[in-house]
């Protein structure tokens, strides 16, 4: 009766190891020599964002997409000038990377590595 149970915690064990949550991190970089404020990411299903970031600095973060939409970026620089740039298309259940970042003439490049979890 134990080697069956062993068998049982064992096999879950494999199971939940085995499931992976469609997660994407999100990593904003700000290659400007002065920090930029008020960042906010509009992702599919919801977003998130930091008061500032300062020059040269990063900020991360993990989401899921929750639907299918376009990504966005909102910023204000240092002289108090607002930016939106739109990225690329995410769907539902994608995993991996999102790299975005700030150039310092405001100008956003986005370099996802997303793949389904399918």
């Amino acid at each position: 009766m134990r080697g069956a149970s062993l068998l049982l915690i064992a096999l879950v064990l494999v199971v939940v190891a085995g499931c992976r949550s469609p997660w994407v991190q999100a990593t904003i970089v700000n290659d400007q020599n002065t920090p930029v404020n008020v960042v906010e990411v509009t992702y599919p299903g919801g977003a998130f964002g930091t008061q500032s970031i300062a020059a040269h600095g990063t900020f991360q973060y993990r989401f899921h997409i929750l639907t299918n939409d376009v990504v966005s970026i909102d910023f204000s620089d240092a002289a108090g000038h607002d930016h939106t740039q739109k990225g690329p298309a995410l769907k539902q259940g994608e995993a991996g990377t999102l790299r975005i970042e700030i150039e310092p003439d405001g100008k956003v490049v986005w370099t996802p590595q997303l793949s389904s979890g399918k």
